[in-house]
């Protein structure tokens, strides 16, 4: 089965989609997916290196903007 096929087949499948917006399948070899339902906009593959680490990052980010604000008050 071609990779495109595969991948397909994973994003359809809804036993990969944890409350209809985390996306976690590791034969699926993209780390950023199309959103589901949306039309546009990607989420990430939760279980790719890629995906787990954009996703870390993007968190860590933004709870060091809410401490950062926090002590500008």
């Amino acid at each position: 089965m071609p990779e495109d096929a595969v991948n397909d087949a994973e994003w359809e499948n809804p036993a990969n989609w944890y409350a209809g917006f985390f996306y976690h399948s590791s034969r699926d070899t993209r780390a950023l997916v199309p959103q589901r339902g949306t039309g546009f906009g990607v989420t990430l593959n939760l279980s790719r290196p890629a995906g787990l680490a954009i996703g870390l990052a993007v968190a860590f980010g933004i709870v060091a903007l809410i401490i950062a604000a926090a002590k500008r008050l």
